[in-house]
């Protein structure tokens, strides 16, 4: 009984460890107007994000839905834990441009002992490149990809875009006092990623490119302090967006067994 335990988890740990692993990505900075041709391996962009949540309850026993809307701005390029040359954000003399999005998810959100369980259902992101460097964003406390109010933004250029949330999309967030300040992680995973002409010639490879955006991150505050029932307020935190594919169906059909062969090891060994 141990054993299959022991080989079911190791397939599982095995399955789940290949689904997660950040494949790498090109761009080629040259592909945008003003700035020096050159070459960027990395594994995931970093990222800032600000967003405002609104929620509704219709009632103490209904359930809560949210929608939270906001922008994110690219901080830098990395390739596991090392941050890779670029000439993003002005990083290298010759060039300089800034990549922005505007996102958007919405969905149901449980509170139940110490812990918020929000599950995405739907969602957008657009990924723009700014290449003057000059574009500014503000939350205007709307929903949806109009709830940042940009400015200067006439010559920025649309890269790619998705309206696709797959599941497996949630965020946790632990409670205190039936409250969270701050803190908890999420991951959205944004399908069928939609590149345009300029977005292709800058995430160049591989070729075709990725179909998945996987957003994952850390809260760093929320304002005012996140409760049930009906609340409007800001989230500032860090997140990073990697590429990658949908994991193939006989790949999610192999953990699924995994997951089969853990819950049979585990039945035994209780009746054991």
């Amino acid at each position: 009984m141990f054993k299959t335990k022991l080989i079911a988890g190791a397939a599982l740990a095995a399955l789940i460890g290949a689904a997660t692993a950040a494949p790498t990505f090109k761009v080629q900075e040259g592909a945008l107007t003003g700035t020096n041709a050159n070459i960027v391996t990395a594994d995931k962009i970093t990222l800032r994000y600000e967003a405002t949540i609104n929620q509704t309850q219709a009632g103490p026993a209904a359930p809560t839905f949210f929608t939270e809307s906001g922008f994110f701005n690219a901080t830098g390029y990395s390739n596991g834990s090392a941050s890779q040359p670029s000439q993003l954000n002005g990083l290298e003399v010759g060039g300089g441009y800034q990549i922005y999005g505007l996102f958007t998810v919405s969905g149901n959100i449980s509170f139940a002992g110490t812990t918020a369980l929000a599950d995405f259902l739907t969602g957008s992101v657009r990924f723009y490149a700014d290449t003057s460097s000059n574009t500014t964003k503000s939350l205007n406390g709307t929903t949806g990809l109009g709830a940042t109010t940009l400015v200067g933004n006439g010559e920025d250029i649309l890269l790619g875009s998705s309206d696709i949330v797959l599941a497996g999309s949630q965020a946790n967030v632990p409670l205190v006092g039936n409250q969270a300040a701050s803190g908890g992680s999420f991951v959205i995973n944004y399908g069928a990623l939609n590149l345009t002409p300029t977005g292709s010639a800058f995430f160049f490879d591989p070729s075709p490119f990725y179909l998945r955006i996987e957003v994952s991150g850390e809260n760093e505050s929320f304002n005012p302090a996140l409760t049930p029932g009906n609340y409007t307020g800001t989230a500032v935190g860090d997140a990073s967006a990697v590429f990658s594919d949908v994991p193939e169906p006989a790949s999610l059909a192999l953990v699924g067994a995994a997951l089969v062969g853990l819950g049979l090891a585990r039945r035994r060994s209780t009746k054991a």
